[in-house]
């Protein structure tokens, strides 16, 4: 009986989750990002410099942002923290710096009451020129679509 509950309650985890994500729209996201809403410097679309995205050296993150930046228009790079201190030093070549910073929520069961705690990534931009930092208003555990729909967004701001 506490197994058949167990993996019934694993099915609704399991299908909820997939309605999530398939309700994720990276270019409905993306409409949400702008100058505007503070998640894009107000100087992005006229400025030449290029942007860094950081990668951690863990294949199952990196991969996503290499995905997501290979559809960028502008011009970019893929460097570690330490290779940013290292060979990236240039602010005025290199003035913005895609990263994202940890957060969790609280996710509670319908029915049970029970509370699953659910990790997830906030992305920003920092303005290595003026010490600035544009996150986005939300965080998400599904990162992948949240790194599209930034570059998407920024893109767009590009022209």
């Amino acid at each position: 009986m506490k197994l058949q509950k167990t993996i019934i309650n694993l099915c609704l985890i399991s299908t909820l989750s997939f309605s999530v994500v398939s309700c994720f729209s990276v270019d409905n996201a993306a409409k949400n990002i702008s100058v505007q809403s503070g998640e894009i410097p107000q100087d992005y679309a006229k400025d030449p410099s290029t942007i860094i995205a950081v990668i951690k050296d863990r294949p199952s993150y990196d991969k996503y942002v290499k995905s997501a930046f290979e559809k960028y228009s502008g011009k970019y790079i893929l460097a570690t923290e330490q290779e940013i201190k290292s060979k990236y030093s240039d602010v005025n070549t290199y003035r913005y710096i895609m990263d994202y910073e940890r957060e969790s929520g609280s996710v509670t069961e319908m029915g049970t009451g029970k509370s699953y705690n659910v990790p997830g990534k906030r992305f920003f931009i920092i303005d290595r020129k003026t010490d600035k930092e544009y996150k986005r208003k939300s965080w998400s555990s599904f990162y992948a679509k949240e790194l599209q729909a930034y570059v998407a967004a920024l893109n767009k701001a590009k022209g």
